[in-house]
């Protein structure tokens, strides 16, 4: 009851449901107003057949009331009586003596026993002097039998029955087609509200005849067209301002500023014991082809290069490529140098096909070094400049990489936590703005460990992408941590979803399955997707999100705005929480550029209905300024740092280590 309470009743089932209860009132009340006037009816004439019979056989026996002639008005009387029509009939004297006297049995035939119950009728006896000349001889009672009547009034039911049963259908037939006129254009205005909801800004092309829906079906179209407007315009507001600032005109990737700021973000999110890697791959013959072929020549050279390395950085989710001057570019990567030997190699192989006489000094020279999180930007390009000169002085050793670790081992690693593996979970809460004691979700980070020691999870997954063995290490995680959230039914969690598992239909099934078996999968999780993975494909990422709704899982878009693309994507995506990338707010309070774009960001998302949340929160003025700018809520370790999630084993239930979110 509550259920349906909270989802409401649809205006068809209710008009409906109005329709068939008065079809049943006015069935039911006029075949028992039909039955009961009937039922009247017959029971005067059985009365005033009773007083008939009884008046004219008095009349009739009276001469014949003498001892010698009484067998004349016994005939007589049984004549009558035979005719079925009477219960019985007897003939008193005057002293109460009976003289003459007939009965039939009760029974009637052809009538149910509970409609002879409901009806009731009583059967009438009336009385009728006989007289013998001057004397009275006696006294006759008739007594009407009701069996015709019932029989009657049971035959006249059934009529009457069917015929009100006909008539109210056909009358139904007839509603039902004209409530289905009305109600399509009222469909058409649900449809079209909940694609509203769902960020979809559809037209209603079809205008109703009925002048109420005609108004609101205008004034929806007119809602929706000014929603789009707006969107459209905002928009094409943070296109131009992303593309002035921060998108490299000739090859689309992020410029030097993007690269600072997503750089610095990096190693802020870095773990003390973490180890990422740069690559920067130099372009020597720009400068000759510029002067020799003119600029074109030299833009389709550049263009060339950043071709190359989008293509085949495709492979590695974790990594961000940047145009960082005329004839450099880079790309971070969140892995470390020896884990990125093979792309390397077949970065090198590439270009040194590419040699030519065109490219005297070559075609590109690939330079890679890591960094920590304590490593200063300009520090890890000195290095890379200077790896990127020895190599092009063909100083040996320079590029030189080296792993120990290959495919098989990766996945005897990976199939190995798969089976038996260990997990370890940590959170991070979401601070709802404008509220210093409540979260809106607590975002899970999980550690995997194999032989006592913690695989980089970068690297892990990585490599499982390239083993087909992401979706199965997903699979391991939700029922690792499933376990853990049935202790914390009331609380939400976010967890990170992978590229392979969320575009896969088989992991959609067991999803679906496997929510059937563990309830607390359709109740407060959200599951976190990465910007570049809807992009791949929006439409179908629409339809996952759809379905992931339909189970009770809501979707939080994570590193918004790394993309450096139009925000008009959303639109028809069914999420809840975008989360804007660190690279904007790490240096917020220095790049004041960049209030504009989260002020805006703000604006698309709210006219959509969906909550924003900023990242990388470090400090109190950063806090506020968010704050200000309209996010709904924030995450960082100003707020709080990531805790683990441990178990008291005595008592078998988790517990959270945590300060709380008091600021």
């Amino acid at each position: 009851m509550q259920s349906l309470i909270n989802k409401g009743m649809s205006l068809k089932v209710q008009i409906y449901g109005l329709l068939l209860f008065l079809a049943a009132v006015s069935f039911f009340g006029r075949l028992y107003l039909s039955v009961e006037n009937t039922k009247e009816y017959f029971q005067e004439q059985m009365s005033s057949h009773a007083q008939d019979a009884a008046t004219s056989l008095g009349l009739s026996i009276s001469p014949y009331m003498d001892e010698e002639n009484i067998v004349i008005a016994e005939t007589m009387m049984a004549a009558i009586f035979d005719s079925g029509y009477y219960k019985s009939m007897r003939l008193l004297s005057p002293e109460g003596e009976v003289l003459l006297e007939r009965n039939n049995p009760s029974a009637i035939e052809g009538v149910p026993y509970w409609f002879i119950d409901w009806i009731d009728l009583k059967a009438p006896t009336q009385m009728s002097e006989v007289s013998s000349g001057w004397q009275i001889a006696g006294t006759l009672y008739v007594t009407s039998h009701p069996g015709i009547s019932y029989l009657k009034i049971w035959q006249y039911s059934k009529r009457a029955a069917y015929g009100s049963l006909l008539i109210i259908l056909f009358c139904l037939f007839i509603a039902y087609l004209i409530l289905k006129a009305i109600f399509k254009p009222l469909n058409s205005l649900e449809k079209q509200a909940n694609a509203v909801s769902q960020k979809r800004f559809e037209q209603n092309e079809k205008v109703p005849f009925t002048t109420e829906l005609r108004v609101v079906t205008t004034a929806m179209n007119k809602m929706v067209a000014n929603l789009r407007k707006n969107f459209d315009a905002m928009t094409k507001q943070n296109e131009k301002l992303t593309k002035e600032v921060l998108l490299d005109e000739l090859t689309g990737l992020g410029n030097r500023r993007a690269f600072s700021s997503y750089f610095a973000a990096n190693t802020t999110q870095m773990a003390l014991n973490e180890v990422h890697s740069m690559c920067m791959i130099t372009l020597p013959s720009l400068q000759k082809l510029n002067t020799e072929l003119g600029y074109q020549a030299g833009d389709e050279y550049v263009s060339e290069v950043a071709e190359i390395l989008i293509e085949k950085t495709k492979q590695f989710e974790n990594s961000k490529t940047f145009r960082i001057a005329g004839g450099s570019l880079a790309i971070v990567f969140d892995y470390d140098k020896a884990f990125l030997n093979g792309f390397i190699s077949e970065l090198n192989h590439i270009f040194n096909h590419k040699n030519s006489n065109r490219y005297e000094a070559g075609y590109a020279i690939v330079s890679i070094t890591e960094f920590s999180h304590k490593d200063e930007l300009k520090v890890v390009l000195s290095n890379l400049d200077t790896s990127s000169t020895l190599i092009q002085q063909g100083v040996k050793g320079a590029d030189s990489v080296d792993t120990s670790f290959g495919l098989n081992e990766w996945r005897t690693l990976i199939n190995n936590i798969i089976s038996s593996g260990e997990i370890n979970f940590s959170f991070q809460p979401v601070k709802l703005n404008g509220k210093n004691d409540l979260g809106l979700y607590y975002e899970v980070f999980a550690r995997f460990i194999h032989n006592d020691e913690q695989v980089n999870n970068g690297q892990l997954f990585a490599m499982a992408e390239r083993l087909n063995l992401t979706m199965e290490l997903d699979k391991k995680l939700i029922r690792s941590f499933i376990e853990l959230k049935e202790t914390h039914y009331d609380k939400t969690f976010a967890l990170n979803l992978s590229r392979e598992a969320f575009y896969s239909a088989e992991f959609l099934n067991w999803l679906k399955m496997y929510s059937q078996v563990k309830a607390s999968l359709k109740h407060n999780i959200i599951f976190e997707i990465k910007e570049s993975v809807l992009l791949d494909d929006v439409k179908a990422a629409a339809n996952v999100i759809a379905e992931f709704k339909l189970i009770g899982i809501d979707t939080c878009i994570e590193h918004f705005g790394t993309s450096l693309t139009s925000f008009k994507y959303l639109q028809g995506l069914d999420v809840e929480f975008i989360k804007i990338d660190g690279s904007y707010t790490q240096d917020l309070l220095i790049n004041r550029q960049n209030n504009f774009f989260i002020q805006t960001i703000n604006n698309i998302c709210h006219s959509l209905g969906i909550k924003v949340i900023a990242c990388l929160i470090e400090n109190k003025e950063t806090l506020s300024l968010v704050e200000e700018l309209g996010c709904d809520g924030a995450q960082g370790n100003y707020i709080q740092e990531p805790l683990n999630i441990s178990q008291k084993t005595e008592e078998n239930v988790f517990t959270f280590h945590t300060k709380g979110l008091e600021l």
